[in-house]
């Protein structure tokens, strides 16, 4: 399609007109930097409104880099005012498709603004595979309120300190809630399985005790992790998952305690170890030994026999 060009003040380009926008986050440093090296290789395209001023339609970033290294004016496509809203969007869609992926929160807009022009069924079968997601009603319904998390978690999200599974599962809670959570999980910078340990934990002992969840992000002991100076983000990070998870299972983790000192009392000879039953679901221990001959095997296996008649051994 050809859009005639027209050098246009960036001062009559709305900035707040959002109707098309489909881009969120990522510096503008390189983009200025390439601006500034070789000019604007891709024009924006804009649609002039009734009161005269431009609202963008593609190029969102470009406009914002050009106004911050001080460009007055630049050269933009126009499309014909009477142009649909619908096939704005989808210019704008195709536009960013071909030369780039959406980001998560990218993904929700784009999802957003279709549903405010297109009917579900279509959104789902027709743009979701554009987005890089599953042509499937679950998808969109989990990707929607992206978009409408706070500044703060949705750019914890960008940067990689928060997953986006997780940043699913937060925005199906509380607002309150969801920023207690994310905030302690920004401070944490967790894994992503660890991340996924600490929030089913809360939950779970919220719900068990019957309390928030921010009582329980607010409890004494957790505080104190967070604040003990001698410990670095990883220390910290395990540390409260060790809380959590004491709280979470009590009985377990009692039950591990026990073990763990029968075990140190024991003093296994060098390459032979014991290791529980997980969860001490039943009462089938492993043992684990290592060895390079059938001889030495053999040694290690009459080290074990005053040891079996301990009664230290006694794991019960």
């Amino acid at each position: 399609m050809n859009h005639p060009l027209k050098n246009i003040p960036l001062e009559d380009i709305d900035l707040d007109d959002a109707a098309f926008r489909l881009s969120y986050g990522p510096d503008l440093g390189p983009l200025k930097q390439s601006i500034g090296r070789v000019g604007l290789i891709n024009p924006p395209v804009v649609r002039r409104r009734t009161d005269a001023r431009y609202q963008i339609i593609c190029g969102y970033r470009r406009v914002c880099a050009l106004r911050e290294i001080g460009v007055s004016s630049a050269v933009c496509k126009l499309v014909t005012p009477g142009t649909a809203d619908e096939a704005c969007l989808l210019l704008n869609l195709y536009d960013n498709t071909s030369h780039r992926e959406f980001n998560p929160i990218e993904k929700s807009m784009a999802i957003n603004r279709f549903l405010n022009h297109f009917p579900e069924d279509r959104v789902v079968s027709d743009f979701l595979p554009l987005l890089k997601l599953k042509p499937h009603i679950t998808q969109l319904q989990a990707f929607q309120p992206l978009c409408r998390l706070e500044k703060e978690l949705q750019d914890a999200l960008l940067e990689g300190i928060i997953d986006v599974h997780t940043a699913l599962r937060l925005a199906q809670l509380d607002p309150e809630i969801r920023t207690c959570l994310a905030r302690l999980l920004i401070v944490l910078r967790l894994s992503v399985s660890k991340q996924s340990e600490v929030m089913s934990s809360i939950l779970e002992i919220a719900c068990r005790e019957n309390v928030s969840p921010t009582v329980v992000v607010d409890d004494t002991a957790v505080r104190f992790i967070l604040e003990h100076a001698r410990l670095n983000q990883p220390q910290k990070g395990d540390a409260v998952l060790r809380h959590l998870r004491e709280k979470r299972y009590p009985h377990l983790t009692a039950k591990e305690k026990q073990v763990k000192g029968v075990l140190k009392k024991v003093k296994l000879p060098q390459g032979i170890s014991i290791t529980p039953p997980p969860f001490f679901e039943d009462n089938r221990y492993c043992l684990s030994v290592y060895f390079t001959g059938w001889n030495e095997l053999k040694e290690r296996l009459d080290l074990l026999d005053p040891l079996l008649a301990d009664d230290l051994l006694t794991l019960e």
